[in-house]
């Protein structure tokens, strides 16, 4: 004999006092995250596809320096279409962009951008420097001086004097 209390799934049936409650506990818990969130906004969710398009932002970033026609490539609507993609695919891995890219990759995501330029700046001005540095031409020698010993590794060896 089945129990009258069972519904075809073999869960106790919830009365409708049991309902009531249970709806109320939720809406309850939903108020109160509401309110969390108006006083603590820094903690708000991050987005998980923001998170993510980080990564071809951060490359294409870096790839755009070199190559300027890739910055047509790398938008922030394309990076956030593949952070949104990428979401779905850690979300079923169970992977956290945070732990994946982590904080090491971020500080060198962030120092790329700032040190390529830099290199390069320093470099032509360096490179300029060169070039409209004035060359002081070597002083022509006399053929005929050839033969004259200019200094103590033209001389023959020896000519030293023992103290007495």
């Amino acid at each position: 004999m089945e129990n009258e209390n069972d519904n075809q799934g073999g869960q106790p049936e919830m009365s409708a006092l049991d309902r009531i409650a249970l709806e109320s506990a939720f809406e309850e818990q939903a108020q109160a995250d509401a309110d969390h969130a108006k006083l603590h906004p820094e903690l708000e969710r991050i987005d998980p596809a923001e998170s993510w398009a980080q990564i071809p932002i951060l490359v294409g970033g870096v790839l755009s320096m070199a190559m300027p026609e890739l910055a047509e490539v790398y938008t922030h609507k394309a990076c956030y279409a593949w952070g949104a993609g990428m979401a779905m695919v850690a979300e079923k891995r169970g992977w956290d962009a945070a732990k994946v890219i982590g904080p090491e990759m971020a500080l060198l995501a962030a120092t790329i951008p700032l040190a390529v330029p830099t290199y390069f700046v320093v470099k032509h001005h360096l490179d300029r420097a060169r070039r409209e540095k004035p060359v002081q031409p070597e002083p022509e020698r006399d053929v005929t001086d050839l033969n004259q010993p200019r200094g103590p590794m033209d001389q023959a060896p020896g000519g030293f004097s023992v103290p007495a």
